[in-house]
């Protein structure tokens, strides 16, 4: 195959090399089916475990919420794909599920401290500045919550980002702006997700103008 000279080439699985050689031909209009008949394997799940091991392994990565893939003419290292869940629209039962996934983002692993249960999560409005802003992506760490920490819960019929404060029954949701009201809730009426491990600043035209000195 002509990409034998690629870093990790050899540790592909056959199926895998073909998969990417057939996407560096023509990544658009290949259908799922296609590419099942292409590898001449059984079942579209077959096609689905490659893609999402060459993406793993930095050889393919989506583009967006429409799946686009894009073929890399090397591997990308020590990159991940995190899920980019919405902050509002889901039940607590299934509000960090796929069909809430808005975009799959590319994280350095070691730098960000990313692990298999870290996924992001676009801030809304301006309650958690100066730590967060509107638009901003926060880190998520799915581990336990306790007290002091700064989380996502699901309550009500979103996701809120709030400083946590445990008591006996209930749970205090403490904004980080001091202009917003702290509000008490039964501790039965939230669902504590996880742990804000980081946040990746979104920058607007006004933060980036520079005020020309008289």
């Amino acid at each position: 195959m002509a990409n034998k000279n690629i870093k990790g080439w050899d540790s592909l699985h056959p199926k895998q090399q073909q998969l990417y050689e057939l996407l560096l031909k023509n990544s658009e209009g290949l259908t799922l089916e296609v590419m099942r008949g292409e590898l001449d394997v059984n079942a579209i799940n077959t096609v689905v475990h490659h893609l999402k091991q060459l993406e793993k392994k930095g050889y393919i990565r989506r583009q967006g919420s429409n799946g686009r893939i894009e073929v890399l003419s090397a591997p990308v290292q020590d990159i991940v794909y995190l899920n980019l869940y919405g902050m509002v629209g889901c039940g607590p039962d299934g509000f960090f599920n796929d069909d809430n996934v808005v975009d799959r983002i590319p994280f350095p692993a070691k730098r960000m401290r990313v692990n298999a249960g870290s996924f992001l999560v676009e801030a809304r409005g301006d309650s958690m500045e100066p730590m967060i802003h509107d638009r901003d992506l926060v880190l998520i760490d799915k581990s336990p919550v306790n007290s002091g920490d700064v989380a996502v819960v699901v309550y009500g019929n979103g996701a809120v980002l709030k400083k946590i404060y445990k008591e006996k029954n209930n749970v205090i949701l403490q904004s980080l702006n001091p202009r917003v009201e702290p509000f008490v809730v039964d501790s039965n009426e939230i669902t504590t997700v996880g742990i804000v491990r980081g946040v990746v600043h979104n920058f607007n035209e006004n933060n980036l103008k520079v005020k020309k000195s008289r």
